[in-house]
């Protein structure tokens, strides 16, 4: 029984950490599930609620987009996702780096994961992209994924992903790298000291 109790945890967790385009978003309007007061801010840039989903039953994802950016083709985007589990932060982290590892298989992909001794958190910094025979349909996406472990305010314990992503598509994909060069470690410090929101769980 206790090896199929964990089996289920780490498969909740795995649907924390899918990747944006696994549920594909629709033009319903947003629920905010979790009860995060918005837009969240970023880098003085304001990320108004714009794609949620609460396809399972422990699970809650919320997207954020800056103004005039839409799905598919966003440019910047922050996501913030709760499972309510007994995972902990290194499970979710590892079911992560299984699923960027498999993504090499078709994707290039570079990541790394830096550790907070003092607060338990972990960060995941991870460049992926594939280059296309059409240089147009052409992407590479910049992801700081960081993982906590939370008590939402009516008790639900889980891990909370906050998530920012970064797109460049086509001939715009050369100046991001470039300056991805210059601003990668402020972004990922940015995201580590990010105010997390507090997260309300209607039972």
């Amino acid at each position: 029984m206790k090896v199929i109790i964990q089996s289920i945890t780490l498969a909740t967790a795995s649907l924390l950490l899918a990747s944006v385009q696994s549920f594909g978003q629709s033009n319903k309007p947003a629920v905010n599930y979790m009860g995060i007061p918005g837009p969240i801010l970023f880098q003085k840039k304001s990320y108004p609620l714009k794609w949620s989903s609460h396809p399972d039953v422990s699970l809650y994802k919320q997207e954020y987009l800056v103004a005039g950016d839409d799905f598919p083709n966003y440019k910047s985007m922050i996501t913030i996702d709760f499972v309510v589990a007994t995972a902990s932060v290194d499970d979710a982290v590892r079911t992560k780096l299984r699923e960027l590892d498999q993504l090499k298989k078709t994707l290039d992909v570079n990541y790394e994961v830096i550790g907070n001794a003092a607060t338990g958190e972990k960060i995941i910094d991870c460049l992926l992209g594939q280059t296309a025979a059409d240089d147009a349909k052409s992407i590479y996406e910049h992801d700081v994924y960081r993982f906590k472990a939370i008590t939402a305010k009516l008790g639900q314990k889980g891990i909370l992903l906050y998530a920012l992503s970064n797109r460049a598509y086509g001939k715009d994909i050369q100046p991001f790298l470039t300056r991805l060069k210059v601003e990668r470690k402020a972004l990922i410090a940015d995201v580590a000291k990010a105010s997390v929101p507090d997260i309300t769980i209607k039972k």
